[in-house]
């Protein structure tokens, strides 16, 4: 195995592949936006949150590679909104979701090893990480998530 074949691997495993556990992918899929709107208390984050925060900072990474790294004090000040909408707004924002981890996966299909070891932009004022750190640790955040998601629909009966 390469180290781009081990990248995409855990591109793959932490969203889209099911295996043991579900990916980020199938944690929400089917979930409706009253489900996903829902919090088992109000000091506690909902998957509508959850799937906001986790496109958030998988955008900020595809800005870092970019080249247009965001300010992280402005990423946290908007970080964890409360959420309101219908089915249409929820499906947006899955569709966003979607449509940025496919672009990180594009970027990771694209590159070569030479690539995946250049430093990538992480948010302004902070170090570079090479490109492959930078997808690993994204992909670790999703599959953290994808485990709280499990959690929120089963105590939902989901």
């Amino acid at each position: 195995m390469t180290l781009k074949d081990l990248v995409i691997d855990h591109l793959e495993y932490t969203f889209e592949r099911e295996t043991w556990q579900p990916p980020l992918r199938i944690a929400v899929q089917g979930v409706t936006a009253t489900q996903a709107a829902w919090k088992p208390s109000p000091a506690r984050h909902s998957i509508w949150q959850i799937v906001r925060h986790v496109t958030m900072w998988k955008q900020s990474v595809l800005d870092g590679i970019n080249g247009t790294p965001q300010d992280a004090d402005a990423l946290e000040a908007t970080d964890w909104p409360e959420v309101s909408g219908d089915e249409a707004a929820w499906q947006q924002d899955l569709h966003r979701l979607h449509a940025v981890a496919d672009q990180l996966k594009t970027i990771a299909l694209a590159a070569d090893e030479t690539r995946l070891m250049a430093p990538v932009p992480t948010v302004q004022g902070a170090p570079a990480q090479p490109l492959m750190q930078r997808l690993v640790r994204q992909a670790t955040h999703d599959i953290y998530h994808a485990g709280q998601i499990q959690y929120l629909r089963a105590l939902q009966g989901v």
